[in-house]
């Protein structure tokens, strides 16, 4: 009898464990729910990898911003006092100045899109971090974007 009772209290302890570990890896959702959170999660990955390509672009054109600052700079003391040269260094120079623009703006969109994506993070650890979904439910997903990509 003490037996049975002990196995009772061991079902009924696993029973409590499960359904603690349910309610802490968050509420159940639909497939429609998890096949949105799996789209923002492909969505966001894909954002990471074109940010990712942007910032390293980004830092390739600052390096070259400041190897051809320092060329102007040995230039315009080889070109002080020639009047002719100063006018080509100076054309040189406001295309330069341009350059910076063009790349400060660049940096600043940047850096508002990564704000973006950050945000996004957020909102999707929010409201997808903790669900529990149906692992049938996962695999049908899947197996459509399968059948999408095949036909793209």
């Amino acid at each position: 009898m003490k037996f049975l009772s002990f196995s009772a209290a061991l079902v009924l302890a696993a029973a409590s464990l499960s359904a603690q570990a349910q309610s802490a890896a968050g509420k159940m959702v639909s497939k429609d729910e998890l096949r949105t959170c799996m789209n923002t999660e492909a969505d966001l990955a894909a954002r990471r990898t074109a940010l990712s390509a942007r910032s390293e672009a980004n830092r390739a054109e600052n390096t070259a911003i400041k190897a051809q600052a320092e060329e102007m700079t040995a230039e315009a003391k080889a070109v002080e006092g020639n009047e002719a040269k100063m006018d080509r260094f100076n054309r040189k120079v406001k295309e330069h100045n341009a350059r910076v623009a063009a790349q400060q703006a660049s940096a600043t969109a940047l850096r508002t899109d990564l704000e973006a994506l950050n945000q996004g993070l957020v909102a999707y650890n929010a409201s997808c971090g903790a669900i529990s979904y149906s692992r049938e439910d996962k695999e049908a997903i899947l197996k459509e974007r399968e059948a999408a990509a095949k036909k793209n």
